[in-house]
């Protein structure tokens, strides 16, 4: 029974959000469509493997044999041109066993390889938790998941429960989807405490203790009204020592998001940052 909660809880809310997004950001919408489809396939994975519940071990062979396949179909029918002409010269290679565990050792792939592999293993040790993720190495460390040592996709704020305050942060796991909280002040790239090195950018500008700046492009400044603001909820957050910066979602100003999603479709803010000189810690499952 916990198990059909999760479910409902977790993927409900998550093609509700493609589904309210795809219908006011005209920008994102090839994505959110390819995203909805590919959820569909990554849901019924997740009901599968929690209900198959195969050992840690053995979870590799699990997704290589039951779930890639439906990875890859997905992906070729109803993927972007590039992403399906890239997913079919993979298959000519050949290489089909080899993506999986070089993702959970966290190495360096290609972006489809990468993408095939956090597609096919993201849903599936989502669904069976912390010893399957043990599975998976990397450093367990503050900047890293510690359930499978994953870096950060994005950072989340929630509600404080005194309204004079500010909520507490929290990382995603780009590998497993744990999540853990994080200190505000503080890069989840190189651990950067300085607020020298600290630099935000929104739509709105800054608080008076930040440094950063207002997104160009967008609809911003004090005459900008909330619901005018393309992303009112969504922030770059960067470090000038590592130069790597993440998105940040306020789930306060905006109690309906679902980080994941939210991040997903926030194009412009990434171009916005790397036009600056800033790479993304990890790039999520779209490659933005």
């Amino acid at each position: 029974m916990a198990v059909a909660l999760a479910h409902t809880d977790v993927w409900t809310e998550r093609r509700r959000r493609v589904a309210e997004l795809r219908s006011r950001q005209g920008f994102a919408r090839q994505l959110l469509d390819f995203y909805g489809a590919l959820l569909a396939v990554q849901e019924r994975v997740f009901v599968e493997a929690a209900a198959a519940a195969p050992p840690p071990r053995a979870v590799v062979a699990y997704v290589a044999e039951l779930v890639l396949p439906s990875i890859v179909d997905v992906s070729v029918g109803a993927g972007p041109d590039r992403l399906r002409a890239e997913v079919l010269q993979w298959l000519d290679r050949g290489e089909v066993h080899e993506i999986l565990p070089g993702w959970m050792r966290g190495e360096a792939q290609p972006a489809v390889e990468r993408y095939l592999a956090r597609a096919s293993l993201g849903p599936v040790l989502e669904a069976l938790g912390q010893a399957a993720r043990a599975e998976c190495e990397g450093p367990r460390d503050t900047q890293h998941c510690p359930d499978c040592g994953g870096p950060p996709q994005l950072s989340f704020t929630t509600r404080a429960a005194d309204d004079l305050a500010t909520g507490p942060r929290h990382l995603l796991c780009a590998r497993c989807g744990a999540t853990w909280g994080y200190a505000r002040a503080r890069c989840p790239g190189c651990g950067e405490d300085s607020s020298a090195s600290l630099m935000f950018f929104s739509e709105h500008g800054t608080t008076s203790g930040e440094r950063g700046s207002v997104v160009r492009g967008l609809p911003a400044g004090p005459a900008a009204a909330h619901d005018r603001a393309v992303f009112p909820h969504i922030r770059i957050e960067a470090c000038d020592s590592c130069r790597h910066y993440l998105l940040g979602v306020d789930l306060a100003a905006e109690p309906a998001a679902v980080p994941l999603v939210d991040e997903m479709s926030a194009i412009p803010l990434d171009l916005f940052a790397r036009e600056r000189g800033y790479s993304k810690i990890i790039t999520n499952l779209m490659g933005f």
